[in-house]
């Protein structure tokens, strides 16, 4: 059966990116470079990417079960580097916070990142690098906002 999929049309490419620098980071973690678990330092990142957030949001971004997130938590939790508050707005609700112990996780995590990145962009000239950011911002908002039309369409 011939298929008249295009394996380069954009959201596989993209896709394909995502999936690449996650598999590689991944592996770089599971190396013990940065000492947390692949799980954990994907929790880490959200965090420290959207600072104070509500335990469910972060669920909902990191596209895990809430159970699946509270064990990740938990681990960082015992370990010094998040903390769960009552949400001032919502007391049944736990914002997460990073603490300054995280820090130095952080920037490992960092390290390893600017190394991949550094990697992925070899060969890339710097003017084709800021317009391919400056399109996929532009692809990402249009997707939140096409997410957030679905979102109130349902609650009506």
């Amino acid at each position: 059966m011939a298929t008249d999929i295009d394996r380069d049309h954009i959201a596989f490419l993209v896709g394909d990116l995502a999936r690449h620098f996650r598999a590689a980071f991944e592996r770089a973690i599971e190396t013990g470079e940065v000492g947390l678990t692949t799980s954990e330092a994907r929790v880490l990142s959200q965090v420290a990417r959207c600072g104070p957030i509500r335990q469910s949001c972060l669920a909902d971004l990191l596209c895990v079960a809430p159970m699946s997130l509270s064990v990740f938590l938990d681990g960082l939790e015992k370990a010094g580097l998040v903390r769960r508050d009552p949400d001032p707005d919502d007391r049944r609700a736990k914002l997460v916070s990073l603490t300054g112990a995280s820090g130095p996780a952080l920037e490992r995590m960092e390290t390893v990142g600017r190394r991949l990145r550094a990697a992925a962009l070899e060969g890339i000239a710097p003017e084709d690098r800021e317009k391919f950011s400056e399109v996929a911002r532009q692809m990402r908002t249009n997707l939140e906002t096409l997410r957030g039309l679905r979102a109130a369409e349902v609650e009506v």
